[in-house]
């Protein structure tokens, strides 16, 4: 007689943490990378002779060549694999720090954080792909908060180092040595990475329209592009509202921006847990709402209340990423999950990451920041709500 399938017990979790380590390290080069540009834009502004709204620029270009190539990554990953995939993808970013550390020009720059940008994007669809392979799914909200550990800390890192740097060999050298570990780490996930047997999706019309036309991919699209508007576009400016109207110095900004972000670590483990007590929706609401009211708030009040605010706020978003692409697993086919991850993380990369800290630079320099940040959290806290409520969840 066959047991009850609902009596088995899931597979262990322990056999996986190994591989899943390593592709959280590879995560974490290649959020680093892209992280220093906020707590350098100030820098990187005076040394180019640009003023910060058109510095900020720079983040446009790093997000067109992120999403173009996240968009275009199975082609890649149906060729290469995904291992292979993730291999190119470091050595991409590699090469990209390394000719950014040779660069004095706004257009060098441009050329070389567009292609850095091109670099990493190839790899997040294969990285979720992995990862729900390699972990049994009762343990996918688990893996992702592990996963999710590498932006975190890639956040509070980000602003140290590049003050350690800033202060004695200059943000050329921080490129130089990002570039040449990023070479190595690619050596390593070469020969100790772990294969996937499911082939890269091509992004080809048929493919494409199994996805979108599913009202809750377009929820979570959106979703997504709220938090990566909040964990980039509010970050990369922080350092710049500290000093420009909070009256900080350069160096206290980056490391109150750096300190705002240790609290989250204790959280973000607590995802899979907090997923299984209460659910993915519920979840959801909690990540967002409290991103979106920690937002709102952090614009005005004396600085220690808004340094409160900006200690909050990275304790709700980072615990949205894990329970987001678990939810983003379940309602698109399975067989679609790097498609799904390109087309999201498309959008998220275009319109987060690039156009609303471009627009918030612009608005906080001709108007003010506070002003800015309390009208995006405010924005995000609505449009959240309603988004989740209409979202349609299927059983795992």
């Amino acid at each position: 007689m066959n047991p009850d399938p609902k009596k088995i017990p899931p597979l262990p979790f322990t056999p996986v943490l190994p591989a899943l380590a390593l592709l959280t390290t590879v995560f974490l080069a290649n959020f680093l990378a892209r992280t220093m540009f906020g707590p350098l834009l100030l820098p990187i502004s005076e040394h180019l002779g640009r003023s910060l709204a058109a510095s900020a620029n720079l983040f446009v270009c790093l997000a067109a060549g992120y999403s173009i190539s996240v968009l275009c990554a199975g082609f890649v990953s149906q060729r290469l694999g995904h291992k292979g995939t993730i291999v190119a993808s470091v050595i991409g970013i590699g090469i990209g720090l390394l000719g950014l550390a040779g660069s004095d020009t706004f257009t060098g720059f441009s050329i070389w954080i567009t292609l850095m940008g091109i670099g990493a994007g190839l790899y997040m669809p294969s990285g979720v792909v992995t990862i729900t392979e390699i972990t049994p799914p009762a343990y996918w909200g688990q893996a992702f908060s592990i996963h999710e550990l590498a932006p975190n800390l890639a956040f509070i890192a980000a602003p140290f180092i590049s003050e350690l740097f800033m202060k004695s060999l200059g943000y050329a050298a921080l490129f130089r040595l990002l570039g040449v570990a990023c070479l190595i780490l690619a050596a390593v996930y070469a020969l100790r990475g772990r294969r996937t047997v499911r082939p890269g999706m091509a992004p080809v019309l048929g493919n494409i329209k199994t996805i979108v036309t599913r009202p809750a991919f377009w929820i979570m699209v959106l979703l997504f592009v709220l938090a990566v508007g909040v964990e980039i576009g509010i970050y990369n400016l922080v350092p710049a509202f500290l000093v420009m109207e909070k009256g900080t110095t350069r160096e206290m900004a980056n490391i109150i921006l750096g300190c705002s972000r240790t609290a989250s670590l204790a959280f973000l483990p607590a995802t899979g847990w907090i997923i299984r007590r209460i659910g993915y929706r519920r979840t959801l609401a909690l990540c967002l709402l409290g991103t979106g009211l920690t937002t709102l708030l952090a614009g005005y009040g004396p600085l220690w209340w808004t340094v409160t605010m900006l200690t909050l706020q990275p304790i709700f978003v980072v615990c949205f990423f894990p329970v987001g692409f678990a939810v983003l697993a379940l309602v698109c086919p399975k067989a679609t999950g790097d498609l799904s991850v390109s087309l999201t993380v498309t959008c998220t990369s275009i319109i987060g990451a690039g156009l609303i800290p471009a627009v918030l630079a612009w608005s906080g320099e001709r108007f003010s920041f506070a002003l800015s940040f309390t009208l995006f959290g405010a924005a995000l806290f609505a449009v959240s709500l309603m988004a989740i409520l209409k979202l349609r969840i299927p059983e795992s």
